[in-house]
């Protein structure tokens, strides 16, 4: 197939303004998300650095449990892939030093959103 196929120029044309309205919604959900816990992304960041900090204890039977900090790093790795890494990349070489203002932004509202997602769970 070539670029000139009528089938990415309907794809490409449906996709570019959905891209934004998706920005916009997760843009809009995380406001509200972080409106509505309280800011809970800066609120309890000393409580978070605290918990990561911990050891880990031992349950009634004695065995070892899984530490603070092991816990986080697994569900840091589930959330941040290859794609993640490659497009902070790709950000940073096309759209200078502000694309990353504009990441750090977006994380720290649509950090909200991750708390909700993962308390609901």
């Amino acid at each position: 197939m070539s670029d000139d196929s009528p089938i990415i120029d309907v794809i490409t044309t449906i996709n570019t303004p959905l891209t934004y309205v998706l920005i916009a919604v997760l843009g809009i959900a995380g406001l509200y998300l972080s409106i509505r816990t309280g800011i809970v992304q800066l609120r309890l960041l000393p409580e978070m650095f605290r918990v990561i900090g911990e050891s880990a204890g031992r349950d009634s039977a004695g065995e070892k449990q899984i530490s603070s900090f092991r816990a986080f790093c697994v569900s840091a790795a589930s959330r941040v892939g290859t794609g993640n890494i490659a497009g902070i990349a790709l950000a940073i070489s096309v759209g200078g030093p502000g694309a990353v203002f504009w990441m750090w932004l977006l994380a720290l509202i649509g950090s909200a959103t991750a708390f909700t997602e993962s308390t609901l769970s």
